[in-house]
């Protein structure tokens, strides 16, 4: 007993991959892993998390402000006023320089202001808010279109995967073939030409699978890209007996449609805003402040005099002219608006035929799955039969060569026909 759990140990330590490792099985499980694991995705959501703190700050602007301000000046040129010099016991006629105030001032308070009546502040609130559900949208619409990747991806991928398995299978066969070509011209039956055929052929199926294994390796290395997993790996996949039923009607609450509406909400709200901000405001302000004047520098002298300063009440703005800046933004905002309408109703104009081309796509890979699969099915028991047939001396290599022929473009019928179906099938089902 001892020995099986030191051999379980060194086994778990010596391959720590094994762990780590993620096996998806159907592609729900892949769509669920890149929701969770997407790096973009995980992006865009903190970016929608800045855009909460974007409305607090814009909330923050209607609440009275309180701050405390500081200040050191140095005059190292005092200001001089002339003044008559009979004041100080001259000739009439006569002036003397008097230089005013002190080299060092120090001054500290508290300053305090609140907005009273400001419609353009309400409407950036309004505003923050809006681009805050736009970000949420702009999320949702990553997701979406990281659904449809995902979901073309793992189906090219298993797809490709389950090519490779037929591919194998012919490559036997066209090595089969070889072999009894290579036994008949032995023995004199065939000539040279006919076996350099079959190892022609058998060369044909090995470059396309190598290809194929190409096409796998990259496809994989894709979805481990979007999936955010470096150690993925695809169970084999099981074609289902039956197709699930695919809903045909969609939506009109599409993450697309709500963005581009959503755009046009904020494109709305931003020209209000604009014409808003020709109105007047009218805010409330107060400060008191103390200052010290010092000949040298002694602040730390609490025995000499701090003088109080302190001031309050209302201020009213009311903007007369802004050299057409004020026009120029509002002409702006509603061209923003005009061209958010015209997205939002291309937008839907494109989603009704995307979803419409989905529909027909998948109508017809329905309509023709049955016929190429059964297609495929005669085409394997035909390919084994002229195999038996070609090895007892009865059929030429040409006419194993043309069912050869025949079978793979049954093959190649079948999978991407059953490709389809799972593709378009998927994809109508993300956009319900």
């Amino acid at each position: 007993m001892k020995k099986l759990i030191l051999a379980c140990i060194a086994l778990l330590l010596g391959s720590p991959h094994v762990i780590g490792q993620t096996v998806i099985s159907t592609v729900n499980e892949a769509l669920e892993l890149a929701k969770k694991q997407n790096a973009d995705l995980q992006i865009s959501q903190q970016n929608a998390r800045i855009q909460s703190w974007n409305v607090t700050a814009a909330q923050s602007t209607r609440i009275p402000q309180l701050k405390f301000t500081t200040a050191l000046d140095y005059n190292f040129v005092l200001p001089t006023q002339l003044i008559p010099a009979q004041f100080f016991g001259g000739k009439e006629g006569e002036f003397r320089g008097v230089q005013f105030g002190v080299p060092f001032n120090l001054t500290a308070g508290l300053e305090a202001s609140a907005p009273l009546w400001n419609a353009g502040l309400k409407q950036d609130i309004r505003l923050a808010q809006q681009n805050q559900k736009l970000t949420d949208l702009q999320t949702l619409v990553l997701a979406d279109d990281l659904s449809t990747q995902v979901a073309r991806l793992y189906f090219a991928t298993v797809f490709t995967q389950q090519y490779l398995a037929l591919l194998q299978r012919n490559l036997a066969n066209a090595d089969s073939i070889v072999a009894i070509a290579r036994e008949r011209k032995d023995k004199g039956l065939i000539d040279q030409l006919e076996y350099n055929r079959s190892r022609a052929t058998r060369l044909s199926v090995e470059d396309v699978l190598k290809q194929n294994e190409l096409a796998y390796a990259k496809n994989l290395n894709q979805l481990r890209l979007l999936l955010h997993a470096q150690d993925l790996t695809l169970a084999p996949y099981v074609v289902p007996a039956s197709l699930a039923t695919v809903k045909e009607s969609v939506g009109e609450s599409h993450p697309k449609l709500q963005l581009r509406a959503q755009q046009l909400v904020v494109a709305q709200a931003q020209l209000k805003k604009e014409k808003l901000l020709r109105l007047p405001t009218l805010s409330a302000f107060a400060r008191y402040q103390e200052q010290a004047q010092r000949s040298t520098f002694n602040f730390l002298n609490f025995n000499e005099k701090w003088y109080g300063i302190g001031v309050t009440g209302l201020r009213f703005e009311v903007p007369i002219y802004t050299a057409r800046l004020r026009e120029s933004a509002i002409g702006r905002a509603q061209v923003n608006a005009d061209i958010a309408q015209l997205q939002l109703d291309n937008e839907q104009r494109k989603f009704q035929n995307e979803t419409e081309e989905l529909l027909l796509n998948y109508r017809q890979a329905v309509s023709s799955l049955k016929t190429n699969e059964e297609a495929y099915q005669l085409s394997q028991e035909n390919l084994q039969l002229v195999l038996i047939k070609y090895r007892g001396g009865i059929l030429s290599y040409d006419q194993y060569l043309n069912v050869f022929n025949e079978a793979l473009n049954a093959q190649n019928k079948y999978l991407r026909t059953l490709a389809d179906v799972m593709i378009n099938g998927k994809l109508l089902e993300l956009r319900n």
